[in-house]
């Protein structure tokens, strides 16, 4: 594994949860960063810490399954999925904590992504118009709820908005929930990207290995690929200024699994430890 910009955030000395504090459960999941904390889920539930380390405090604690949290912009607010009346709906609430507002009613699954960069619309990706529920679609919807708009793309699992709200970088599939190592048949993601002014696509991976969770930071998308030589899921990068690809992390034993991009930093989970990425960084950091 590359020792360049990395952080490991162990479950029992970054973050000490009170009452496991003695068990290497090694399950927490899906995390996500904001400039000054994580959130991850673990039994189920969200948890929030410090980003320097601390106390992770439970976020949820309702009957129901939590998932995927994704910090606001500002970092105030937390949209997370949560089946608490049967479907699996999108939920925000604040970082603080309070009462979740609900945000789809959709009866099959909706799955959060990204929020829009003025913080005011959440990204998400769903079967509601498809008439079937063997693909997503993305739309486009307020954080206070109502109706969500359906994004001008035939089909959608995965995906992120630019700074600028003008670009999609999107899969039009996912193996991300499968569990077929090294697959390399028709069906491998790419990552595309889409104008949502004129509506044109590009395809920036070009790779038989599956692309796919793409995240912007600035000029690069990063992402996940099971491309190289050791068939492992690590971070990889693209530069829309060089065009040029690069691998970022190194892992060669076990996969990493739901990175998630923050204001200056990306986080993600390998072999049930939360690692901490600083793009800027040229150097390990304890």
């Amino acid at each position: 594994m590359s020792r360049s910009c990395l952080v490991l955030l162990t479950i029992f000395s970054a973050l000490r949860i009170t009452v496991l504090a003695q068990i290497d459960a090694r399950m927490l999941r899906q995390p996500d960063v904001s400039q000054t904390h994580i959130a991850f889920v673990y039994a189920g539930d969200i948890w929030v810490v410090p980003k320097q380390g601390g106390t992770a405090e439970r976020l949820s604690s309702p009957h129901g399954e939590e998932s995927m949290p994704r910090f606001s912009p500002d970092g105030y607010h937390l949209a997370f999925n949560a089946n608490y009346d049967g479907g699996t709906d999108i939920y925000v609430v604040p970082t603080s904590g309070g009462l979740p507002t609900r945000v789809t009613y959709h009866p099959g699954s909706d799955r959060v992504l990204d929020w829009y960069p003025d913080g005011q619309s959440i990204l998400l990706a769903s079967g509601m118009e498809s008439g079937r529920q063997r693909f997503n679609q993305f739309f486009k919807v307020s954080r206070e709820g109502g109706l969500p708009a359906r994004l001008p793309v035939p089909y959608g699992e995965f995906g992120a908005i630019s700074a600028d709200g003008k670009w999609l970088a999107d899969t039009p599939g996912s193996r991300d929930f499968r569990t077929w190592k090294r697959y390399r048949g028709g069906m491998a993601s790419d990552i595309w990207l889409y104008n949502l002014e004129d509506d044109s696509a590009t395809n920036i991976s070009h790779d038989p290995a599956n692309d796919g969770q793409p995240m912007w930071h600035r000029n690069t998308i990063y992402y996940l690929s099971d491309r190289g030589t050791d068939q492992r899921h690590n971070i990889w990068a693209y530069s829309l200024q060089t065009k040029k690809t690069r691998q970022v992390t190194h892992f060669s034993d076990f996969d990493i699994h739901f990175p998630s991009i923050g204001p200056s930093d990306l986080v993600f989970e390998a072999r049930g430890h939360l690692y901490l990425l600083n793009p800027s960084q040229k150097y390990l950091k304890f």
